[in-house]
């Protein structure tokens, strides 16, 4: 069932791998033999002094344990792969490997970047307090003081362990232990993040907040390794899944493929099933919503776009930054987007292809992010035209984009690069509002490309998001000369503030959208936004901060949209939602003021 192809051969094929698993087989040798129970009689008790050294006693007996046997694969930039498998199958020996902390007994690894394994089981040094834990943990990382710093309050408010931080970590229960870890180890955004069963620690309100960690995390082109038992969490956190058994790889594939043929072999319980329960309707509020982003993306365009459009983008979760220089050219144009990933084209997007029947689909991304097979197979489920725009290279990818579709406002150009994906999306959302352009550019350089884009579009200011000392200073003179615009930046404001401030000129009522902070659910939301003319906000903490409240207050909306997965928008907050439409006064717990 798993895939014949060794993972040489997949490497030569899919662009912008991020591990590289080949014929990797890992063996224990324990003491022991076959043998079981007691001995027959006192001569064959021998001391732990005989059983190590060669020579004293009888030989000593091994037998070898093939925990993981010949498994092969890739992984690549932006996928969320979950590994499942019975007790005792070789899921967490498979994850150490991969993390470097067991070498392989056959076979070759190779990982780009450095990976972070995290497990419930994994310790800090308990000896320290939680504080200086941080310190050592976020250096381990590859931050400096001055960045964690930055990051320490963000750290502790995320672990939930309040002023226990500056208590020894021996005086911890287990799962404020697992928390700090947690928000420790994704607080550099990790190349490759490894989850061991962390997810099972805290209470719902801490695993939602993982989850969206992790959702950050891979939509900033990370790649997430998920070990589980629970398969709601897989599904809600993974596009694809390796299923362990007895050390082999049994199949590989999507997540809606490979976990129904899991489930399928499982025991069945013969407790009573209990029924799900259903989300009560909340008056003035309606959820677009699904079990993956794939399924989010095709309620929200479901719900805005009537079949026949004019054209729709096709872009992969591979490459978050063209889909965010991609999202303000579909708003401009009233396009929906739609989204692949690696290898596959999920059934959520084939059945969305299929209605909406474009005149025409732009597929953003060269071979790598869509390759021949997945190209071919949209031109069958469409009737009008597919062509390609872009390469895999963002930066090359955004002369292509803007000379295609030149802005509408030519007077400022947001400049991002590739990685800073926390404040991109809402820069995504502004250039929407305002008919800009987003383009990507690498701190490494100015693409030629580039620099004769912008400088045809001659525009009076360039934003460059993030901070001055993000920018290399020949970046910014390359910049400033291919277009002699003023050069400002934008690191004030946090995205819900920044998204808030969009609508102060809006006329009240009618339709507001609100969306979580995951990219893929937010760029789709903020081109709907845009197509139906609704002022949208964001919730990044599943709680409903005062600066989104004041602006939904002054919107005064009839009806408001969560866009959305339900864990980052959880009905609680829907019932606030639904209490500003009906009655304009949201619960005291939920519009406590907090930063944005």
């Amino acid at each position: 069932m798993a895939d014949p192809k060794s993972a040489d051969e997949k490497a030569s094929t899919d662009a912008a791998p991020t591990v590289v698993v080949s014929h990797v087989s890992v063996t224990y040798r324990v003491l022991g033999g076959e043998r079981r129970g007691a001995p027959s009689n006192q001569g064959e008790r021998r001391s732990l002094r005989q059983l190590l050294l060669p020579g004293t006693g009888t030989p000593t007996r091994t037998r070898e344990i093939h925990a993981v046997k010949d498994v092969s694969f890739v992984a690549r930039h932006g996928e969320s792969i979950g590994i499942i498998g019975r007790n005792g199958s070789g899921k967490s020996t498979l994850l150490r490997a991969v993390a470097g902390l067991i070498p392989p007994s056959e076979g070759r690894l190779w990982v780009s970047g450095e990976p972070s394994l995290l497990g419930v089981n994994a310790v800090l040094i308990n000896k320290l307090s939680g504080e200086r834990n941080i310190y050592v943990g976020g250096q381990a990382l590859g931050l400096t003081t001055a960045e964690i710093d930055e990051k320490f309050d963000d750290i502790v408010e995320f672990s939930g362990i309040g002023d226990a931080v500056y208590l020894p970590m021996s005086t911890y229960s287990s799962g404020m232990g697992a928390r700090l870890r947690f928000a420790i180890s994704t607080a550099a955004a990790p190349d490759v993040l490894m989850i061991d069963e962390a997810l099972a620690t805290g209470d719902a309100s801490f695993r939602q907040r993982s989850a969206e960690r992790i959702a950050e995390i891979r939509d900033a082109a990370g790649t997430v390794f998920l070990v589980s038992h629970s398969n709601s969490n897989i599904r809600e956190i993974c596009d694809r899944v390796l299923w362990i058994d007895q050390g082999r790889l049994i199949m590989d594939g999507p997540t809606e493929q490979v976990l129904p043929a899991y489930e399928a072999l499982l025991p069945k319980s013969k407790a009573p099933k209990k029924k799900a329960r259903r989300e009560p309707d909340v008056p003035g509020t309606v959820r677009w919503t699904g079990t993956t982003r794939f399924q989010t993306t095709r309620a929200i365009t479901s719900e805005t776009w009537a079949p026949g459009v004019a054209g729709c983008f096709v872009v992969s979760v591979e490459r978050m930054a063209i889909a965010r220089m991609v999202a303000p050219i579909a708003a401009r144009l009233g396009w929906p987007m739609l989204w692949v990933r690696p290898g596959s084209i999920p059934e959520a997007t084939r059945d969305e292809l299929g209605r909406l029947a474009p005149e025409r689909v732009i597929v953003a991304g060269g071979e790598g992010l869509v390759d021949a097979e997945r190209y071919s197979r949209i031109e069958e489920l469409v009737s009008g035209t597919v062509e390609r725009l872009g390469t895999d290279d963002p930066a090359r990818a955004a002369a292509q984009l803007v000379e295609a579709f030149p802005p509408r406002d030519r007077s400022t150009v947001y400049v991002t690069h590739p990685d800073n994906a926390g404040r991109t999306p809402v820069t995504s959302l502004q250039a929407a509002v305002t008919g800009r352009a987003v383009v990507v550019c690498d701190t490494v350089g100015v693409t030629d490309e580039l620099t004769a884009a912008l400088s045809d579009l001659r525009p009076r200011r360039l934003v460059l998001v993030g901070y001055e000392e993000e920018w290399p200073t020949d970046v910014v003179d390359a910049l400033r000369h291919a277009t002699d615009a003023e050069i400002g930046y934008s690191p004030e404001g946090g995205p819900m503030a920044r998204a808030a401030g969009l609508w102060e000129d809006s006329e009240p009522g009618g339709r507001a959208i609100v969306s979580g902070a995951a990219a893929v659910e937010m760029l789709s939301a903020t081109v709907a936004s845009a197509h139906t003319r609704a002022p949208m906000l964001l919730v990044t903490s599943g709680r409903l901060p005062a600066i989104v409240h004041t602006a939904l207050e002054r919107l005064a909306p009839s009806e408001i949209v969560l866009a959305g997965a339900v864990e980052a928008l959880p009905p609680d907050l829907r019932q606030t939602l639904g209490e500003i439409v009906t009655t304009g006064s949201p619960a005291a717990e939920a519009t406590r003021p907090l930063q944005a």
